[in-house]
């Protein structure tokens, strides 16, 4: 008997002390216990992983923060392409500002939220579903980096862009016009040529009575010219120009683009372009090849190195240029001073005194001549406020961009006063649309249902446009209305996949709408790999 009340006793306490303890009595024992079992897996290594996942989650975060920030709305096509390309002479500004962000904001941040971490797993107790993160401290900050990762990646479209790529796409086959020299018949009278790239130059900056988004036009200048003296295919007198291609929106994917009638867009696997980056899309056929076919001489300047991004490849494979590149003029002493490097390499104001030097040397040539132009004081973010910048407006980039007005303004007037103008036909256009996300959200005021477009307009065409309606079209139809616009007649009036605008022909843009049309080149194309990307 005294032995069953013994075990009896002993039994009540163990009850007492466990699941019948009062909910208002801390579990002492056992969370110490757990709180040790705890301590005891943060090995030095779990923290280690612990920190370095809190950290890559924060490295994510950081970066899709700054580039929403400064490049938001950038295609994927266009980031894939920059990432697997030569970056040469690129300006390292905005880049700067991530390293910084991430200098500064990674070792804040995983310091923070390791602490909090800390300080939480004290106050989760009673939860067992927190107990279990609480005691799996690496699986929580492996879901933080997984989380970040998720979001960033999903707003920035590239799930949606990796699931287009998987799928085919018939849009060559279908529409893709092989350039065949014997199909292009040159004019009588040979024409001239200038060509002039303004970097991020969109019809926006104009004031809302012509088509733009600004109460005062930062492009009076250029507004003129397209609506009263060239031609940019409007029936509205509102300024039209080039839509947001996919493979067109950023520098070289526009040159390319405008020159051969395709958009460059590179594949995610294998090689950047043709065989380890020795050939650029060896398969197109350029603007550049058939002015060489026809005996033009070949002019190509920018104030920045042409390295960058393979330009001084494309040029090597499609055409027969002479290149005036920063690193040209540099190393001929033309520079104020040895190695002087401003923005890019050096500013507009020079660019256009050396083109007028290059255009003056080739026309006094028998040969027709072909000289392009590229520009840079506009480039994102915020561009180059050279000494001819005034200050009419308080935010710097405005001013950039009216000096570039200026600018092209006061060279159309030089070239106007020489003996070749009134045989050359002058192409000016934007590259693309700013990729100056901060600046074109005061601009647009949260106006999302704004079309941009890049500027374009055509001077001293031996075409007249006559269909009187207002024509959509994106960088590749360029290349045979430049050729149209220049005397050429084009069997078919297709290059590529462009069209010539002179004609009655539909555009893709047209056919298609934009929306599709680009969901249509992110697709995979077997016909653009083998014969584009590889040239078989």
């Amino acid at each position: 008997m005294k032995e069953d009340k013994e075990k009896e006793v002993l039994e009540g306490g163990a009850l007492s002390d466990g699941g019948n303890q009062s909910e208002n009595e801390p579990e002492t024992g056992s969370v110490k216990k757990e709180e040790t079992v705890s301590e005891k897996k943060d090995t030095r290594g779990r923290i280690i992983a612990r920190i370095l996942l809190l950290a890559l989650g924060n490295a994510v975060l950081i970066a899709g923060v700054w580039q929403a920030i400064l490049f938001d709305g950038i295609s994927v096509a266009a980031m894939i392409f920059q990432l697997k390309v030569p970056m040469e002479g690129a300006d390292g500004g905005n880049f700067k500002s991530l390293a910084i962000a991430m200098a500064i904001g990674i070792p804040v941040m995983t310091a923070i939220l390791y602490l909090i971490g800390n300080l939480w797993r004290k106050k989760v107790k009673k939860n067992r579903v927190l107990r279990f993160f609480r005691d799996r401290k690496v699986l929580t900050a492996g879901m933080w980096f997984a989380l970040a990762a998720i979001v960033i990646l999903a707003r920035m479209q590239v799930f949606s862009y990796l699931w287009l790529v998987i799928r085919p796409s018939t849009i060559y086959e279908e529409n893709y016009a092989a350039v065949e020299m014997e199909k292009i018949k040159a004019p009588e009278k040979k024409r001239n040529l200038i060509y002039i790239y303004m970097e991020s130059l969109e019809n926006s900056y104009a004031d809302k009575s012509v088509g733009g988004l600004a109460d005062q036009n930062r492009i009076p200048y250029l507004t003129e010219l397209a609506l009263k003296e060239g031609e940019n295919f409007d029936a509205d007198g509102k300024l039209n120009g080039l839509e947001r291609v996919e493979g067109a929106v950023f520098t070289c994917g526009s040159l390319v683009s405008q020159s051969s009638g395709v958009p460059l867009i590179l594949p995610i696997d294998g090689n950047s372009m043709g065989k380890g980056y020795k050939e650029f899309l060896p398969g197109a056929v350029t603007i550049g090849e058939v002015l060489d076919h026809f005996g033009y001489q070949e002019v190509f300047l920018q104030g920045s190195a042409v390295e960058f991004a393979g330009t001084d490849l494309f040029l090597k494979d499609h055409g027969n240029y002479a290149v005036r590149d920063y690193n040209y003029y540099n190393r001929n002493g033309r520079l104020p001073q040895l190695n002087y490097f401003v923005w890019w390499g050096f500013e507009d104001f020079r660019l256009y005194e050396f083109a007028k030097e290059e255009i003056t040397r080739v026309s006094k040539d028998d040969r027709p001549f072909a000289v392009t132009i590229m520009t840079i004081d506009t480039h994102f973010t915020g561009g180059y406020e050279c000494p001819l910048c005034g200050h009419e407006f308080k935010t710097g980039y405005d001013n950039v961009i009216r000096c570039a007005d200026c600018q092209i303004k006061e060279f159309l007037a030089w070239a106007k006063e020489q003996d070749f103008y009134e045989n050359t036909t002058i192409v000016i256009v934007g590259d693309h649309p700013t990729m100056d996300s901060k600046y074109y959200r005061q601009l647009s005021k949260g106006d999302d249902k704004y079309v941009r477009r890049a500027y374009t307009v055509i001077l001293n065409s031996a075409a007249e446009y006559t269909l009187g309606k207002t024509r959509r079209y994106g960088a590749f139809d360029m290349f045979p209305t430049t050729l149209a616009a220049m005397g050429f007649e084009i069997e078919g009036n297709r290059l590529g996949l462009g069209v010539n605008l002179y004609s009655d022909e539909k555009t893709l843009v047209e056919r298609y709408g934009l929306k599709k049309l680009n969901k249509e080149l992110l697709k995979h194309s077997k016909y653009y790999d083998k014969h584009i990307i590889e040239g078989k």
